[in-house]
């Protein structure tokens, strides 16, 4: 079962920048359900640690992704490096590399992210993420 975790744990941090990008590209009406499939994977208490510092709820997670649809058209997700940093049974600590191209602009950043894996799914507890210079 822990490799098990892995597995479910890689496919879920493909799977949610995919969704990402479809709401930072997507024009805002259309991005409804896809959102809701994205905060679907946050735990009610989900928090997460942005590029500048600032400590993000669920709930203004949820409201940043409301304002930021449909505003960056062209925008590319790309997610490498993805390595298994702690597990304790289903629990599991993945850093991964995320790299955003738009416009002809890079940024990229390091996550890394707490996830229970378990059969019914993957559930999103706590991400921390690192602007790379």
């Amino acid at each position: 079962m822990p490799e098990h975790a892995i597995a479910r744990a890689e496919r879920s941090i493909h799977h949610i920048h995919e969704l990402i990008q479809m709401v930072f590209t997507r024009p805002a009406a259309e991005t409804h359900s896809v959102l809701g499939g994205l905060m679907a994977v946050f735990a009610d208490d989900f928090s997460m640690v942005g590029t500048t510092g600032t400590l993000v709820s669920r709930p203004q997670v949820e409201q940043l992704f409301k304002g930021a649809a449909g505003t960056r058209p062209g925008l590319q997700i790309t997610i490498s490096d993805v390595q298994r940093v702690w597990q304790v049974g289903l629990n599991v600590a993945m850093r991964y590399k995320e790299t955003h191209r738009s416009q002809g602009m890079t940024q990229a950043r390091w996550s890394l992210a707490l996830l229970e894996c378990s059969d019914r799914g993957v559930v999103w507890r706590c991400l921390h993420e690192t602007a790379i210079a």
